[in-house]
């Protein structure tokens, strides 16, 4: 993930800047909400005020904690409620499967919808391989490609509602 993060960045301050709802955390070894940086217009001004916030980058991933973290906090829970949420990673959790499964289960039912994308979904007939994808994967709506910015923007225009013609 190391690899998609300042991509992923740029992604996510294009959608904070078009979506006012939008809210953005990054979770590594901790839970860090970057949305308020996010929303400066400047990209670059925005990456390198929401970069001094996050200590963690190259600490591995403890999502389960940081997932729980965010349910523990009142404010940022209501931020799920009916929320399409899009969880990007590779799902390789440092931390305990249980405390993941048990946090994604928590987000599951406060959310609209919950996506999982992950780069090690390479195709339409991916199944889980790691043992935190196989732990979720009966409480997120898919778990689909998230190795590229063309992924992810595929995956949140399949969100959108279909207009009539």
């Amino acid at each position: 993930m190391k690899a998609r993060t300042e991509d992923n960045m740029r992604l996510a301050h294009v959608l904070v800047q078009a979506i006012p709802q939008a809210e953005v955390f990054t979770l590594g070894t901790r839970l860090t909400r970057v949305t308020p940086p996010l929303r400066l217009k400047r990209r670059e001004q925005a990456l390198l005020v929401a970069s001094h916030l996050v200590s963690d980058w190259d600490g591995g991933t403890r999502i389960g904690e940081a997932l729980q973290a965010f349910l523990a906090v009142p404010r940022f829970s209501t931020y799920a409620r009916g929320a399409s949420v899009l969880v990007i990673s590779d799902g390789l959790e440092r931390g305990d499967h249980q405390a993941l499964r048990d946090a994604v289960w928590k987000l599951s039912l406060r959310a609209w919808r919950l996506s999982w994308l992950t780069p090690l979904a390479t195709g339409p007939g991916f199944k889980p391989q790691t043992a935190a994808l196989q732990a979720i994967a009966p409480f997120v709506d898919d778990i689909v490609p998230g190795g590229s910015d063309e992924a992810i923007v595929a995956h949140l225009l399949s969100l959108a509602p279909r207009r009539a013609a």
